[in-house]
C-alpha cells in the first residue's frame, strides 16, 4: 500500500502530489496508446472489407457451372476458395470485435473515468481544504469576551468543515489508489487478452485452410498437369504451322519451275506423285461409306463475267470427287 500514514501531513501532501503527476503522465501515455489502437481496429475493419471484397469479386470472376467461358478456366473449383475467404474475413471481424471490447472500450474507460475521477478528486479536496482552514482561521481568531453561542457556532462550522476536508481527502486518497491498483493489471489483462483473441483468430484461420490443404494440392496439381498438356499442345500447333509453312514453300518452288498458265493462288498449284497414292487410299475408304477431305486451300479463279478477271476462292476436294468452293465465310458453290 502506498499510504502507509493517514495522517494529513506534508509528506502526505507531497506523497498525493506525486501519484498525481504519475496518474497524469499515465492519463496522456494511455490516450496515445487508444489512439493507436483505434487505427488498429480501424484497418481491422478496413481488412474485412477487403477481404468480403476480394471474394465477391473471386465469386463473380468464377461464374457458375452456367458458364462456358467459366468451366473452361476452372472458375467453380474456385467456389470453395470463396466460401473460406469469406469465413476467413468474419473471423477477421470477430477479431476487430474483441480488440475493441477488450482493449479501447477498456483504455477509453481508465482514462475518462478512473484517471478522470483523480482530478474532480483534487478540486473538491482544494475547495474542502479552503473552507477548512478559513473555518480554522475564524475559530482560531475568537477572543476570551467572545458570546458562548458565537464560539458555538463557529465550532460546528470547524468541525463540519474538518468533516468535509477529511472526506474529500480520502476520496483524492481512494480515486488515487484505485488507479495505482489497476495499473498493475488492467493493461496486462486488456493487452494480453488481445493477443489471446490474435491466436484464436490465426488457430481459426489456419485449421480452415489446413482442411482445404488436400483440395488446394489437388488444383494446384491439376494446374500444372494443365500447363504441361498446354505446353506440349502448344509445341505440336507450332510444329504444324512450321511444317505447313515448308509445305507452302516446296508447292511454290515445285510451281514456279515447272507449270505456267493461270494465276494460281497459294494453297493446291499442282498434285505430285506421293500425293497421288494418297489420293488412291481415299478415293479407296470412300467406297466403304467414308468421306474425307483430299486437298484444300485458296485458287485463283477465272470469273464468267465479260471481264474474266480471277478472284481469290477456298476449294475444297473431297473422296467422293466433289469439289467445293467458297466465296465468302458460309457460303459455298459445287
Amino acid at each position: 500500500m502506498h499510504f502507509n500514514k493517514l495522517d494529513d501531513s506534508p509528506m502526505f501532501r507531497k506523497q498525493i502530489q506525486g501519484l498525481e503527476e504519475s496518474a497524469e503522465v499515465l492519463r496522456e501515455r494511455s490516450l496515445k496508446f487508444y489512439k493507436g489502437c483505434r487505427k488498429y481496429t480501424e484497418g481491422l475493419g478496413e481488412g474485412y472489407d477487403g477481404d468480403i471484397a476480394f471474394a465477391s469479386a473471386l465469386e463473380t470472376f468464377g461464374g457458375g457451372h452456367n458458364d462456358p467461358i467459366s468451366v473452361a478456366f476452372g472458375g467453380p473449383v474456385m467456389t470453395k476458395f470463396t466460401i473460406a475467404l469469406r469465413e476467413i474475413g468474419t473471423y477477421k471481424e470477430v477479431l476487430r470485435s474483441q480488440v475493441e471490447h477488450m482493449l479501447n472500450d477498456r483504455l477509453l474507460q481508465y482514462v475518462n473515468i478512473d484517471l478522470h475521477e483523480v482530478k474532480e478528486a483534487r478540486k473538491c479536496f482544494d475547495k474542502a481544504s479552503l473552507l477548512y482552514d478559513q473555518a480554522r482561521e475564524k475559530f482560531l481568531s475568537l477572543r476570551k469576551g467572545t458570546k458562548t453561542d458565537v464560539a458555538a457556532i463557529l465550532e460546528e462550522e470547524l468541525h463540519s468543515a474538518r468533516s468535509a476536508f477529511e472526506q474529500a481527502r480520502f476520496s483524492l486518497v481512494t480515486a488515487l489508489s484505485n488507479v495505482e491498483a489497476k495499473k498493475r493489471f488492467e493493461f496486462l489483462e486488456a493487452v494480453s487478452g488481445t493477443m489471446d483473441a490474435h491466436l484464436r483468430y490465426f488457430k481459426q484461420g489456419y485449421e480452415l485452410l489446413h482442411q482445404m490443404e488436400p483440395y488446394i494440392n489437388q488444383v494446384l496439381t491439376y494446374a500444372q498437369q494443365s500447363r504441361e498438356r498446354s505446353n506440349y499442345e502448344q509445341a505440336a500447333l507450332n510444329e504444324r504451322m512450321q511444317e505447313y509453312k515448308r509445305q507452302i514453300d516446296r508447292e511454290s518452288r515445285w510451281a514456279s519451275n515447272g507449270s505456267n498458265g493461270s494465276p494460281n493462288g497459294d494453297g493446291i498449284q499442282a498434285i505430285g506423285r506421293s500425293s497421288h497414292k494418297m489420293i488412291e487410299a481415299v478415293m479407296q475408304s470412300a467406297a466403304k461409306g467414308k468421306v474425307q477431305t483430299i486437298r484444300q486451300g485458296y485458287l485463283s479463279k477465272r470469273s464468267s463475267n465479260l471481264r474474266g478477271d480471277w478472284k481469290r476462292r477456298f476449294f475444297v476436294l473431297d473422296s467422293r470427287g466433289m469439289l467445293y468452293y467458297y466465296r465468302k465465310q458460309c457460303s459455298k458453290s459445287s
